[in-house]
């Protein structure tokens, strides 16, 4: 009877279920109406936008039918027969795989973010609309040298041509329609990708202010570089009785790169570009043939550019040069100009924004000890976008890539270049001239012409290696502010100088290595510290050396550095607040003096009360290991975001990447940690690129099986495995007049 009663009820119990359901549904319907609208307004934009294979697509300004062919790695192979229509065919595949992402870059750099974005985007317009990038690019645009001119007026036809075929989902989302790319745009790009990479506002700030606070000897010794490298005999009379912890901000993640030219059967290069993460990639992959030349590498959307890769006669990659290419110079108040720009928001009546500027240079709104200052860059100069770094695509062996460095300027970066016999290490850019020598604080007198540029030509050994350290020689002009300590780059040449052979594989293997060495100091302080049968320290005494996920003890040293770093300098620094209220201790050169302190074990050094050396290290584990060992897995998670999900958290279901475990942190060789690492990695010969590595897909429509699909690769840490071109979808793309 129980069973049959059962099975009677059961129509009745789902109908029940399914009305509290649809009740359930109504309810959130009537309470989320206008996320529900704007769900669906997603959804339709998606839908409406979906990729297909295009089948021949018109391209004004083609003088000859181009063949294009996506690939089952989601990169399209062009085939023209000449470079210009190349190019204007990568401006569509880039225009119609990123088209967005082109146009939130130039409307980011040119501070009209907020025309289409809203309120929210008014921060970031009013920092750009200041720095007066836009008007840095109409300066450099009309100097353009005639090559860049008609590689850039080529490009701008692609991308037109990817805008009247299809509108990107986002802007469908947004409601909007994308303005026609200009030259200007390639040229606005370029300076914002500068403006990421060379912007140290904040380092000259904190070092203008520990100059005035600190006498010179102690501020020589916190400061990059050191001075002489020796402690001051008198530093503990410096050390202040407190000073807030939020003084020093440790490990800020600074655009950087790994980059080096190994011998073997013939010469290689591996390069990893570290940038800030997204979905899309802030990196896209071209493969550009046209008579005599074969074209590969990564560029960045909205330049037709490859920063690292190869044309089939020399290899090349790049790394941030950490270039001492600003100026803060006092702003007379004579001098100084005022004007009143309008921001359209959408949905708002417009904002205005007082902008002060000494001639091109702007005056940040935040005076400098009281005082107003003007900041002098590189990037308002139009040399600063002259793009001649686009020329190394057409160098036949390392000579010609040297002529056309020297004779380039644009973006400060270390540049690695190799043909088959001859490899070379150069500083390119638009670099101040500083005498070595001179004092920090005197301000740079011209700029440096190509040959003055420090450069390392054929080494003896065959190898080469950038990690944003000190590699190239300052010994006549000084080039670097805050270079990276150096940790990266160490383990690279270890790994290279004890290898019996240089290979492909083994060049892949050292991309994803782990060994953390800098944190071995700071394992072997924290064991003398603790006392036998801690079981801290035999944690600590177990740790393999490595960020690898598993890792419970790697977490507890990470924390630990960082506690160390805030209580033993903080004491130090807290005078400059009086100086100046907002400073904050920012470089990256830390350790070095942080370890003269700590390996001196004098108590004065220490923070105020302190009576025991070990034992306060040891309370340091101790604050370290308050919430337990976590291995490391759990504390570096990385995922990649969509720019909507900040209008629409919700979206990042379907727009972002899940965050993951990873191996790896900021001084590792493979640099992880969440919001930043490798944007790209490669591992090239002079003829072809072995592999390619992205965090995600070269598409940037989440319906498309490309907008992900690279993920998994990029993430293992697995052997190195041959790249397998499968087929894709073939179109051509024809001139306006061939039908």
């Amino acid at each position: 009877m129980l069973l049959a009663a059962v099975l009677l009820a059961w129509p009745w119990v789902s109908a029940a279920v399914l009305a509290a359901g649809a009740a359930g549904i109504a309810g959130y319907l009537h309470r989320n109406c206008g996320r529900v609208a704007v769900e669906r307004r997603l959804l339709r934009a998606l839908k409406d936008s979906a990729p297909c294979c295009p089948g021949d697509i018109e391209v004004p300004a083609l003088t000859a039918p181009v063949r294009a062919e996506c690939g089952s790695d989601g990169v399209t192979r062009i085939t023209a027969r000449n470079y210009h229509d190349a190019v204007r065919a990568l401006g569509y595949t880039m225009g119609r795989d990123r088209g967005f992402q082109l146009d939130l870059v130039r409307r980011t750099g040119g501070g009209r973010l907020s025309e289409v974005w809203g309120r929210t985007a008014l921060p970031v317009d009013t920092v750009y609309r200041r720095l007066g990038l836009a008007a840095a690019a109409r300066a450099a645009t009309e100097q353009l040298a005639e090559p860049e001119r008609e590689l850039l007026a080529a490009f701008t036809d692609g991308v037109n041509a990817a805008y009247a075929h299809q509108t990107p989902f986002e802007c469908r989302f947004l409601a909007y329609r994308p303005q026609p790319w200009r030259v200007e745009d390639s040229v606005l790009t370029s300076l914002v990708l500068s403006h990421s990479l060379s912007w140290n506002e904040e380092a000259k700030r904190a070092e203008a202010v520990m100059r005035r606070a600190l006498p010179e000897p102690v501020a020589e010794f916190f400061l990059p570089g050191g001075g002489s490298g020796r402690r001051p005999p008198d530093l503990a009379r410096h050390r202040g009785e407190t000073g807030a912890e939020d003084l020093i901000a440790p490990d800020k993640a600074i655009p950087g790169s790994n980059c080096w030219i190994a011998p073997g059967d013939g010469p290689l290069l591996a390069n990893d570009l570290h940038l800030a993460f997204g979905v899309p990639n802030v990196l896209y992959e071209v493969d550009l043939a046209w008579p005599g030349t074969r074209l590969r590498g990564l560029a960045s959307p909205g330049l037709p550019v490859v920063l690292s890769g190869t044309n089939g006669r020399i290899a090349w990659g790049v790394t941030n040069l950490t270039a001492d290419v600003l100026d803060l110079v006092p702003a007379a108040e004579e001098d100084l100009l005022t004007r009143t720009e309008e921001i359209r928001v959408r949905g708002r009546a417009p904002a205005t924004l007082e902008v002060t500027t000494v001639g091109t240079a702007p005056v940040p709104h935040a005076e400098l000890c009281g005082e107003k200052v003007a900041a002098r860059w590189t990037g308002h100069d139009p040399r600063a976008a002259d793009l001649r770094f686009q020329r190394l695509a057409h160098a036949g062996d390392v000579d010609e890539a040297i002529a056309v460095l020297d004779h380039a300027h644009g973006v400060a970066l270390n540049v690695l270049v190799m043909d088959r016999e001859r490899t070379a290490h150069l500083a390119t850019g638009l670099l101040p001239r500083r005498p070595a020598g001179t004092p920090r604080t005197r301000l740079a007198d011209g700029h440096l012409t190509g040959p003055e540029r420090p450069r390392i030509i054929d080494p003896a050994d065959g190898i080469l290696v950038s990690a944003n350290d000190g590699a190239l020689p300052e010994d006549e002009f000084r080039i670097g502010l805050d270079l990276d300590p150096g940790h990266r780059a160490r383990r690279i040449r270890d790994v290279l100088g004890t290898a019996e052979r240089h290979d492909a594989g083994a060049m892949h293997a050292l991309q994803h290595d782990v060994a953390a060495d800098l944190y071995l100091p700071y394992r072997d302080l924290a064991v003398s510290a603790l006392q036998p049968g801690d079981p801290a320290r035999s944690l600590l005494e177990q740790w393999d050396g490595t960020a690898a996920t598993g890792s419970r003890a790697f977490g507890v040293l990470v924390r630990l550095r960082d506690i160390l770093a805030r209580r033993v300098l903080a004491p130090y620094v807290a005078v400059c607040r009086e100086h100046e209220p907002s400073f904050r201790f920012p470089f990256r050169d830390y350790d070095r003096p942080l370890l003269a302190i700590l390996g001196a074990r004098d108590c004065a050094l220490l923070p105020a009360g302190t009576t025991d050396a070990d034992g306060f290290v040891a309370d340091c584990v101790r604050a370290a290991l308050r919430d337990g060992p976590k291995k490391w897995g759990r504390l570096n998670r990385i995922g990649f975001r969509h720019p909507l999900t900040s209008l629409a958290p919700w979206a990042d279901g379907v727009l972002g990447i899940r965050p993951l475990a990873q191996a790896g942190t900021l001084h590792t060789v493979r640099t992880a940690v969440p919001g930043f690492g490798a944007a790209g990695r490669i591992v090239a010969t002079v003829d072809d690129l072995v592999t390619t590595e992205l965090p995600a897909g070269q598409s940037g429509h989440p319906l498309s099986r490309h907008y992900a699909d690279r993920h998994a690769r990029w993430a293992s840490a697995g052997p190195l495995r041959p790249r397998v071109r499968g087929a894709g979808c073939g179109h051509v793309l024809r001139p306006a007049a061939d039908r």
